[in-house]
C-alpha cells in the first residue's frame, strides 16, 4: 500500500462527480478549489499533492462516495479497515494508519493536529458566540496512569437567549460540525463524577478509550475479535481498550462513534457492526443500549469477556447514570442497574463456547465510604493484562503486552511486573457450566 493507485481513485472521482450531475466549475466550487486544481488531481497518474486532504470531507460530500470509500479506491485504506469502523474516528484514523500508508500518506501528519481537546476548544473559542470554557483530563491511576478522555465544559453567555437544548445544537452542529463525528466527540449526559462542580453543557473528547483501526506494526496475533460485555460503570470500555492496545487489536467504543442522535438509529448501527466484525478489532456493547432493545448477535467466532460487579459498585452506577436509567423507564435507577446485568445474562447464556469472566471486586475499588478512581482504574489495568496474558500463551506469543499503557508493566528485562493482591479476578469458563 505504499502507491497512490491513481487510475482507480481518479475515476471514481469523476464518476461519482457525474453521478451527481455536476460540473467540473460547479464540483470544485463546492470543494473550495479551483477547477484547474480538481482537474490536475483527477488527470495526473501520480498522487495528488498532499494538500487534497485539506479538502478531502468536501470531496467525499461532492463525489458521494465517503471518506473511508476515497481512501479504500486509491490503495490507501486496506479493506479489513474500510469499515465504517474507522470513519467514525477519521483524524485518529489516519494518524494510526500512517505507516501503513506508505510515503505519500505520511505527508498528511501535518494535516492531523495532536490533540482532539485542543481542536475543539479551538473552534469553540473562534465562534462569534462568547462562550466560556472549562477543559479538564479525566487521568487516573497510581501504577498506571491512563487518559480516558477530556471533558470541555461549555458555559454559554449570560444574555443567551436559547435553551441548553438549543446550545447543543449550535455548538455540535454550526461550530462543530466538521470535528463531531471524525473526533468521536458526544455530549456527557450522565454525572462527571471525577468534576466537582461542571457546567451544564460538558463534551467528552475521547482519548485511550477512543475507537481506532489495529496497529500496522507485526507481530499480528492470530486470536478471534474480542467482544466485551459489561454492566454500566463497570468500567468495561476502558478495560475493551486496553486489550485491544495490548493485542495490537482495534478498539470500538460505541460512544465515540459518531452515532445518530435518535436511539433508534444508534442501536441499528451498532447492532450491524456487531453482527460483522472485522479481524483484530475488540468492541466494547454499550450497557444503556441493552435496555433499549440491542440486539446482541451471535457471537460464534468471538471471543466474548463478561464483566461483574459487587453491590456498591452497583449502587454507584445506578446514581451516576440516574438520568440515562430514567430515560430508560426506570423510576429506581437501582433497578434500571440491575437490568443491565440481566440484560447481560441473557447473552452470556446463548454464548456458543469459552469466555472470560471479569469480575471487580468491592474491596479492590473503595476506599472506605467512596471508591478510589485510580485504585479502580489500576484494578482494570491488571485484569485487562491478564487476559492479555491469556490470549497471547493462547496464540503461541510471549504473554507480553504489545502496546498501550500495559507496556508500562513490562520490566527491563521483557517479563511482566508481578500484580499486587487483588480480589478482582479473570477467569476462563466454558459456556452452560
Amino acid at each position: 500500500m505504499t502507491h497512490w493507485r491513481a487510475d482507480e481513485w481518479a475515476e471514481a472521482v469523476r464518476a461519482g462527480i457525474r453521478a451527481r450531475g455536476l460540473s467540473f466549475d460547479e464540483a470544485a466550487r463546492r470543494i473550495g478549489v479551483p477547477t484547474s486544481t480538481l482537474r490536475s488531481w483527477v488527470e495526473h497518474r501520480h498522487a495528488p499533492k498532499v494538500t487534497v486532504f485539506d479538502h478531502w470531507a468536501q470531496l467525499a460530500e461532492v463525489t458521494g462516495l465517503g471518506e473511508a470509500e476515497l481512501l479504500r479506491v486509491a490503495g490507501v485504506l486496506p479493506e479489513s479497515l474500510a469499515t465504517p469502523v474507522h470513519v467514525a474516528q477519521a483524524a485518529k484514523s489516519l494518524r494510526e494508519g500512517i505507516e501503513r500508508a506508505g510515503d505519500f500518506l505520511r505527508q498528511a501528519t501535518a494535516l492531523v493536529y495532536s490533540s482532539p481537546g485542543t481542536q475543539v476548544a479551538n473552534a469553540i473559542a473562534a465562534s462569534p458566540i462568547d462562550w466560556e470554557m472549562r477543559i479538564r483530563s479525566a487521568t487516573r491511576g497510581d501504577e498506571i496512569r491512563v487518559t480516558y478522555h477530556h471533558y470541555v465544559g461549555i458555559v454559554p453567555p449570560r444574555d443567551f437567549p436559547h435553551s441548553d437544548a438549543e446550545a447543543r445544537r449550535i455548538i455540535e452542529r454550526e461550530i462543530l460540525g466538521g470535528l463531531w463525528q471524525p473526533l468521536g466527540l458526544y455530549w456527557r449526559v450522565a454525572e462527571p463524577h471525577d468534576w466537582d462542580d461542571p457546567p451544564r453543557l460538558v463534551i467528552q473528547v475521547p482519548e485511550q478509550e477512543a475507537s481506532r483501526p489495529p496497529s500496522p506494526s507485526p507481530p499480528f496475533v492470530t486470536a478471534p475479535p474480542v467482544v466485551v460485555l459489561s454492566p454500566i460503570w463497570g468500567y468495561g470500555e476502558l478495560l475493551a481498550s486496553l486489550v485491544a492496545d495490548g493485542l495490537g487489536f482495534g478498539n470500538v467504543d460505541f460512544r465515540y462513534f459518531g452515532l445518530p442522535d435518535a436511539m433508534a438509529g444508534r442501536l441499528r448501527i451498532t447492532a450491524r457492526e456487531l453482527a460483522e466484525p472485522a479481524p483484530r478489532l475488540v468492541h466494547a456493547v454499550p450497557p444503556i443500549m441493552l435496555l433499549h432493545g440491542l440486539e446482541v448477535p451471535d457471537l460464534t467466532g468471538r471471543l466474548p469477556v463478561v464483566v461483574r460487579y459487587g453491590p456498591r459498585m452497583r449502587a454507584r452506577a445506578a446514581r451516576i447514570y440516574r438520568e440515562p436509567l430514567l430515560e430508560a423507564g426506570f423510576a429506581d435507577p437501582a433497578e434500571g442497574a440491575r437490568a443491565i446485568e440481566t440484560a447481560v445474562d441473557a447473552v452470556v447464556a446463548r454464548l456458543p463456547g469459552e469466555y472470560f469472566e471479569v469480575v471487580l471486586d468491592d474491596t479492590d475499588v473503595f476506599d472506605g465510604d467512596r471508591p478510589s478512581l485510580d485504585r479502580l482504574n489500576d484494578s482494570v489495568a491488571w485484569l485487562a493484562e491478564q487476559v492479555v496474558e491469556h490470549v497471547l500463551l493462547g496464540a503461541g506469543l510471549p504473554p507480553v503486552p504489545l502496546g498501550g499503557p500495559l507496556k508500562r508493566l513490562v520490566l527491563p528485562s521483557g517479563r511482566v511486573r508481578r500484580p499486587p493482591a487483588l480480589a478482582s479476578a479473570v477467569t476462563r469458563r466454558v459456556a452452560g457450566r
